[in-house]
């Protein structure tokens, strides 16, 4: 792992486990093991610093769930398909989905990085409409929608961060029957 690489985790994994305001540049420079200097050589604030944490994070989320993007499939089996790898993601990177979940509504996070970040996943907002069209899915807000299905996901894992292959199927059921037409 390069400087920067080292300094990210080492945010990350203080953010998550202390919070934004008990952790300090300093703090973080020391867990990273480089100067103070170093750390504003990469990162003029701590602003900027969660800013690009929570970007790479973003990037690989959304690279993780669309990689299994099948045009090929049904609307339904498409969007179980993301879900899927949406647990996945969860249960296999949680100090990351922590990260997300702590800063996703937080003002630190600028609106021009909550744009970029929404394009991130404009293939899967493209999945809904259709299904919308379609009549595959309820006629409700795009984004509520994703909103609701992600914020069930998170928690199931949460509450059950050991799921077997039919707990997984369980909860996408689940999502499924809540937004389906």
């Amino acid at each position: 792992m390069n400087k920067r690489d080292n300094i990210l985790n080492a945010a990350m994994h203080l953010f998550v486990d202390h919070g934004e305001q008990a952790t300090s540049m300093k703090w973080i420079a020391r867990e990273a093991e480089c100067g103070i200097g170093t750390m504003y050589n990469y990162f003029a604030s701590k602003e900027k610093l969660i800013n690009e944490l929570y970007l790479e994070i973003k990037v690989m989320y959304s690279r993780f769930i669309l990689e299994v993007l099948d045009p090929e499939k049904s609307i339904k089996h498409q969007i179980i398909d993301t879900w899927r790898r949406a647990l996945e993601f969860v249960l296999r990177h949680p100090v990351e989905s922590k990260y997300i979940e702590l800063f996703c509504q937080s003002p630190i996070i600028s609106e021009q990085l909550r744009r970029e970040t929404m394009e991130l996943f404009s293939p899967l907002i493209e999945i809904y409409e259709t299904g919308k069209k379609e009549g595959i899915i309820k006629n409700q807000d795009t984004l509520q929608l994703l909103s609701f299905v992600k914020g069930a996901i998170t928690a199931s894992v949460m509450s059950q961060p050991e799921m077997n292959p039919e707990d997984i199927d369980a909860v996408v059921l689940m999502a499924w029957d809540a937004i389906r037409n």
